[in-house]
């Protein structure tokens, strides 16, 4: 499922909680869980059990789905069985052409989409947590270029948030 939305920036959204990358000069958006609760059946405890839906970039998804609940997310919890991976580009086609190739290589699930939030082009991927990562992660990654048609002196930008909740500059898709 890809979505396609344009969102302009909030004057009380400036960046609370939010991953800060100084090469773009930009904020990476906040990212909301989409789940809606499922009953239990009678011999089951009273209170409705909530199962995950996807994940988006869009906060109108709050009143989106009806009968859903969306929560702002800042981490995973540690028995997540995915890993989310948001991801800047350049423009619309070249994240088309990334999500493409994802899609070519790897079986995703339907949780992927290009967002437009603040001028500026995101993907978000739920992917599995590879072997060799310690716990399921959100990983923020951006490519910096020296100039704009120029694939020279790249710059990888990348911060993953594991469960604890705290950003740590690291290099696992780089």
């Amino acid at each position: 499922m890809r979505h396609n939305v344009s969102l302009r920036k909030r004057k009380a959204d400036h960046g609370h909680g939010r991953i800060w990358c100084p090469p773009l000069r930009l904020y990476f958006p906040r990212i909301f869980g989409i789940s809606w609760k499922v009953a239990k059946r009678p011999r089951q405890d009273k209170a409705p059990e909530l199962q995950h839906i996807t994940y988006t970039l869009d906060p109108r998804a709050i009143a989106a789905i009806r009968g859903s609940i969306v929560d702002e997310i800042d981490h995973l919890d540690r028995d997540a069985p995915h890993s989310l991976i948001v991801r800047h580009h350049w423009s619309r086609s070249l994240a088309s052409s990334y999500l493409e190739g994802v899609e070519d290589v790897t079986d995703i699930s339907n949780n992927t989409g290009i967002f437009e939030v603040d001028d500026a082009v995101f993907t978000l991927t739920e992917r599995p947590t590879r072997a060799d990562w310690p716990v399921p992660m959100i990983i923020y990654v951006a490519e910096i270029y020296a100039s704009k048609n120029a694939m020279i002196d790249a710059e990888h930008f990348e911060v993953v948030v594991g469960p604890d909740g705290r950003p740590v500059p690291r290099e696992l898709l780089g």
